[in-house]
């Protein structure tokens, strides 16, 4: 205020061009303290130079914790409060303790994890995740997972990119990267003895991998806001874009699993529901890999993305939409297709797709 004082006893010209070199947050504060004739001035100054008036973003206060687990809460805050500023820059409002809500429930989470002995974010278990949701309300818990993204290396605001990429000018051909897979009748194989060995939980779990194209990651990560009844009485999930429906020898295993995390299951909103785990309850996480797919999670995953493709179950951006697999997997899977699977698919594949993506087979 003293600065915009001297420079308006220069001359009015002089005023403006010192308002100009302001940052929008200073030109933000003058208005909240400005008497009601200059905040006036201001006002008429801002709209005619076109200076940007944006609010100062509220601090955030942090607990005493470990460092590890601060460090990365304090990426997490500068994160936000850039992406803030440059939506406010950009006309959008937003109020000044938006950052300190964005940061609540992290913060919480890390209280959380110090008082039950963790004191680091990557020895987080699936079961302090759970055991934290259950603390915490409902309509609240939605607002962690873009961090929990943050935290396991994944873009929390990633956004759907349509259209072939640009080519690059000096672009080359480069050979295809050999993908291990098995043989779709090998597969069926596996699948079958999988679902002998294995309790009805596990094997659910095995399915989503081994038939559906899931990661292990991704099937084990499943929460109740990404599961459903819908209008039809079908059960569906939703691992990536779309929604798909289970298979009915499936589906009441995944129901036991979602009414046993939250016995208030179904909702009515699920998008807006808690990501509370479903899975967890199956089996533990560290046993994952070795009790129910012997080590061979990647090669099942694999295969299954290739016999889709093989038999012609699914087009590539609907495999991409389910699963999350990326369209540069799939054309490089595709090399390994021996025939035009999109000109060649009879109608009885296409209604074999069909049942698999309404859920009416047992496959």
């Amino acid at each position: 205020m003293r600065g915009l004082q001297g420079a308006a006893t220069v001359s009015e010209p002089v005023a403006k061009q010192h308002l100009a070199g302001l940052t929008p947050s200073d030109r933000y504060a003058l208005l909240q303290f400005a008497v009601p004739d200059l905040r006036d001035w201001l006002l008429a100054v801002y709209k005619a130079e076109e200076l940007s008036v944006v609010p100062d973003l509220k601090p955030v206060y942090y607990p005493d914790l470990p460092e590890a687990l601060l460090s990365t809460l304090k990426q997490w805050e500068a994160k936000n409060r850039n992406r803030l500023n440059a939506r406010m820059k950009l006309g959008h409002d937003r109020a000044t303790s938006t950052l300190r809500r964005l940061m609540a429930e992290p913060i919480a989470l890390a209280r959380f994890l110090v008082e039950h002995g963790v004191a680091r974010w990557d020895t987080m278990k699936m079961s302090d995740r759970v055991a934290f949701a259950k603390t915490r309300p409902k309509r609240v818990q939605q607002k962690l997972r873009p961090f929990i993204d943050f935290v396991e290396g994944r873009n929390p605001f990633k956004t759907e990119r349509r259209g072939r990429p640009p080519k690059k000018a000096t672009s080359v051909i480069k050979e295809a990267r050999q993908i291990p897979i098995l043989p779709p009748d090998e597969l069926k194989a596996r699948i079958k003895d999988a679902s002998l060995r294995l309790p009805d939980d596990q094997y659910l779990l095995y399915w989503l991998v081994a038939k559906l194209g899931l990661t292990a990651k991704k099937a084990y990560g499943l929460t109740l806001d990404r599961v459903t009844i819908n209008q039809k009485g079908k059960l569906v999930i939703r691992p990536a874009d779309a929604w798909i429906a289970l298979p009915k020898s499936l589906a009441p295993t995944m129901e036991l699993l979602a009414r046993a995390a939250d016995s208030a299951w179904p909702y009515d909103e699920p998008e807006k529901a808690a990501p509370i785990p479903v899975m967890a309850a199956a089996i533990p996480e560290h046993r994952l890999g070795t009790d129910v797919f012997r080590g061979e999670t990647a090669l099942l995953r694999s295969s299954a993305i290739y016999a889709a493709l093989h038999e012609g179950q699914l087009g590539r951006k609907s495999l991409a939409a389910i699963t999350g697999v990326s369209l540069t997997t799939i054309a490089a899977m595709e090399y390994m297709v021996p025939a035009d699977i999109y000109s060649l698919a009879s109608h009885k594949l296409v209604s074999a797709r069909n049942a698999a993506i309404l859920g009416d087979g047992d496959g």
